[in-house]
């Protein structure tokens, strides 16, 4: 079985593949719990991506930051925020992953930023995780195909076109999120 490395070197491996992808110097930074900059990154990638119906207003995200187990994932370009990442504690060993965007699309950004999330709550201890998605966006994509790709199921759809998801941790998940999204590809 495929050893998966720490955190530090699964996020070095993370911002180098980002880096080339990018064409620029890419890092990643880890926030936990309620951070006031990280709040206005958040709101301000959040208002330019969405569509007004899927906008979080700021006093929702705080609500979100400050939940139990709260983590954020943020992707630099260049010392510029592009992407976030972030979700918190369900219940037992679950963790729901609440909101995710990426400025700049078919880079590899939001795959490399998931699975890197995916792999630090491997690591934890998390046994799974949640998330609900919509099963098209307004380009016409079926966000479900995207997910399932990363190796998540559908559990539930509902009249309204969304679609609940979710991942189990398991050493074969890890390995495959290692390999497909954070090692190096030749």
């Amino acid at each position: 079985m495929t050893q998966i490395p720490a955190y530090e070197e699964l996020k070095r491996l993370a911002e180098e593949k980002l880096s080339k992808s990018l064409n620029g110097d890419s890092n990643v930074k880890l926030i936990k719990g309620y951070d006031k900059e990280t709040l206005k990154i958040i709101c301000e990638i959040d208002h330019e991506k969405f569509r007004e119906e899927l906008q979080y207003d700021t006093s929702e995200i705080e609500e979100r930051m400050r939940k139990p187990g709260y983590l954020c994932f943020l992707v630099y370009l260049n010392g510029k925020p592009i992407a976030f990442e972030y979700g918190y504690d369900e219940d037992n060993g679950v963790y729901f992953s609440d909101s995710q965007a990426t400025l700049i699309e078919g880079k590899g950004i939001g795959t490399t930023q998931f699975a890197l999330e995916i792999l630090y709550l491997y690591h934890r201890g998390y046994t799974k995780i949640k998330l609900t998605t919509e099963e098209m966006d307004e380009k016409g994509r079926t966000l479900s195909n995207f997910w399932e790709r990363m190796g998540f199921i559908k559990t539930c759809e509902n009249n309204e076109g969304n679609v609940e998801m979710e991942l189990d941790l398991t050493p074969e998940a890890a390995k495959y999120q290692y390999e497909r999204y954070i090692l190096p590809r030749n």
